[in-house]
């Protein structure tokens, strides 16, 4: 089996698995091990103590010599499990008791018991071990006495390979017992692994299936993130006037009131934001946090493609309109001269020549050569215009004049015009007549949009770092086809017309770094708004 070609919640079950398997062996190990050591110890010192306590047992018989006693005490000791014998010798060496009876009577023999006799008349404990092989003997001796007078010596043999065979017994119990739990540890372990793997991994599944979307070309995907938490709730916020308020991923908006300021983009407050108990509850662990990472990159990464694409556009539109305004310019000059010679012809002759008829034609003539002159101009203006006259100029007044010119012609046609102006707007850094131009083309339309009965709001208003100019109308509305092209030099919907109004409008805006939003709905009216940022000559 390739162990590289599993699955990672697999591989972290197997190594998880293979780590308690490890650590149970390894405890076993130790724990088998010490136990022995400790059974050993411990039958040591029992059969230490069980010899003990015969040479203390025995000290009254030994003082009234009562061999009845004295042989049901060795035969008492010689019922523990392991002992191979026990006796018991008195101060001149004759074995007194015995679990052997043939053995009564009998001396201690130096060659065989040497070790025993010293003992004796040392009146020291004594420890040793003899026999072969098959049959080792572990033997026990005490001196039997009071203070300091001795008066025999107790003796018990142990079999050895007994003495193992119960430590044996005992440790084989015990390795079941240690088998038992470790495989219960291991079915949990394995059970455990395959929980928190399918925990941690599942996450991990589903960043990678979007990571295929995106390497397939679908942009417009999110890892979904059950944890995240809203911070209006979560921080008990009550500005509502946030960018963030009662939105999620709070760290990814520009612009937010955390910490009493007012803060940048992502890249300028995330480290920030990395502190932040909502964020850290929102990621819950290393894993979240990279898919958090990845779905803000994916939404970078989609928002500076689209950008790229705007700039596209506008530099394509851009070269088309420079080859549009070589050529606008190549024809007004070409037209300019002889549209004038219409003109002036078509003068002397209405001055010099009479006839109804002829005043009549002669007058057309007149007014379509001014219109093709004005037509002219506006291509050259639009191809080649002049350079911006920056001065500091209250946005108010600009459009109060403005409306002076159309309020006439609006009272004649019964059209209400409305103007509410935010007199706190303050005073704004741009060149006044380009502004009144925009201005005006915009109520131009909004007159050839409407008809009798109908109104006209001029609007101004002022948001943080901008003010703003709305002009709506109540007319027919725009249709959707036609919202996407209005902006496009030459398009017009009007039967008379440059196609220019609307771009002249939008270039305007753009060369005071503004911004221009046009709302629309069809057989109740339009609303177009022009944004200024309000600058000072520091920052122009």
């Amino acid at each position: 089996m390739n162990v590289t070609r599993l699955n990672l919640g697999l591989k972290f079950s197997i190594a998880v698995t293979a780590l308690i398997v490890l650590a149970m062996i390894g405890v076993a190990t130790l724990i088998i091990n010490y136990q022995k050591e400790a059974l050993r110890q411990n039958t040591f010192e029992s059969n230490f103590a069980l010899t003990r306590n015969l040479a203390e047992d025995a000290v009254e018989p030994f003082l009234v010599f009562d061999p009845l006693r004295l042989d049901k005490l060795v035969h008492t000791v010689r019922d523990a499990t392991s002992c191979a014998y026990a006796m018991l010798v008195n101060a001149d060496r004759e074995i007194v008791a015995h679990t052997d009876r043939r053995s009564l009577g009998a001396s201690l023999d130096p060659a065989t018991h040497g070790e025993v006799i010293r003992a004796l008349t040392d009146g020291k404990e004594h420890i040793r071990e003899y026999g072969h092989a098959d049959e080792p003997v572990k033997e026990f001796s005490v001196p039997i006495k009071i203070g300091n007078e001795i008066f025999g010596i107790a003796t018990v043999g142990f079999s050895i390979s007994t003495i193992n065979a119960g430590i044996e017994a005992r440790i084989v119990s015990l390795k079941n017992y240690i088998y038992v739990i470790t495989v219960i540890m291991v079915l949990s372990g394995i059970a455990g692994a395959f929980i928190v793997s399918n925990l941690l991994t599942r996450p991990l599944q589903r960043l990678k299936d979007t990571m295929l979307d995106v390497q397939a070309g679908k942009l417009d995907v999110e890892v979904a993130n059950p944890k995240l938490v809203n911070c209006t709730e979560r921080l008990h916020c009550t500005k509502r006037d946030c960018p963030a308020y009662g939105k999620q991923r709070c760290w990814a908006i520009a612009g937010t009131f955390c910490h009493g300021e007012v803060q940048g983009t992502f890249a300028q407050k995330i480290g920030d934001c990395r502190n932040c108990v909502v964020y850290k509850e929102s990621c819950g662990d290393e894993i979240n946090e990279l898919v958090e990472v990845f779905n803000q990159m994916i939404a970078d990464l989609r928002y500076n493609l689209q950008e790229l694409e705007k700039a596209n556009k506008e530099k394509a539109q851009m070269e088309r309109l420079s080859a549009l305004g070589e050529m606008a310019t190549t024809i007004a000059h070409e037209t300019k001269n002889p549209l004038n010679s219409i003109r002036v012809a078509a003068s002397y002759l209405k001055k010099n020549f009479q006839g109804e008829l002829l005043t009549e034609f002669l007058s057309i003539i007149e007014e379509e050569v001014m219109r093709l002159n004005e037509l002219t101009s506006n291509f050259l203006g639009f191809s080649r215009p002049a350079p911006l006259n920056m001065n500091e100029c209250t946005i108010n007044e600009i459009v109060r004049s403005t409306v002076d010119l159309i309020r006439q012609e609006a009272t004649e046609r019964n059209i209400e015009v409305i103007l509410l102006t935010d007199e706190h707007v303050p005073p704004v850094v741009c060149d006044f007549g380009r502004i009144k131009q925009a201005l005006l083309n915009l109520l131009i339309n909004a007159m050839d949009a409407s008809k009798e009965g109908d109104s006209i709001t001029i609007n101004t208003d002022m948001a943080v770092d901008q003010c703003s100019i709305s002009v709506q109308d109540t007319g027919k509305g725009i249709g959707t086809k036609e919202l996407e092209n209005i902006f496009k030099p030459f398009y017009t919907t009007k039967t008379r017309g440059s196609g220019l109004g609307l771009a002249i409008v939008e270039r305007i805006v753009k060369e005071h770094q503004g911004n221009i939003t046009v709302d629309s709905d069809p057989g109740k009216g339009t609303t177009v708004t022009l944004k200024i940022p309000i600058r000072t000559y520091a920052n122009v």
